[in-house]
């Protein structure tokens, strides 16, 4: 990892975002810079959410792309709950036509 990319990530781990963001200036296309980007990305979305009250198992979408981000940061066991939870109250019977089995 490189120097920029060390700084960018300790300016990310002190949740200080934007300026996280700004470090990766001149770096895109690197997956390290394209990982970091992500991580910072979901960090901003997750406070998006916390903040207006959202829950993550409001929508299907919401907590596909919850877990996701769940995945790719190792925790592997807490998406499937999500998404099992998610299921249960969202889409337990017929929705629109659609089926989920």
């Amino acid at each position: 990892m490189g120097m920029l990319m060390r700084s960018g990530y300790c300016i990310y781990r002190q949740n200080k975002l934007e300026e996280a963001l700004e470090s990766l200036n001149g770096q895109e296309g690197s997956t390290e810079s394209m990982l970091l980007e992500s991580q910072i990305l979901s960090s901003e979305v997750q406070g998006t959410l916390d903040l207006r009250r959202v829950k993550e198992t409001s929508s299907f979408e919401l907590a596909y792309n919850t877990a996701c981000s769940l995945i790719e940061r190792e925790k592997y066991k807490d998406p499937e709950q999500l998404l099992l939870s998610t299921r249960r109250q969202n889409w337990s019977g017929n929705t629109n036509g659609r089926e989920f089995s």
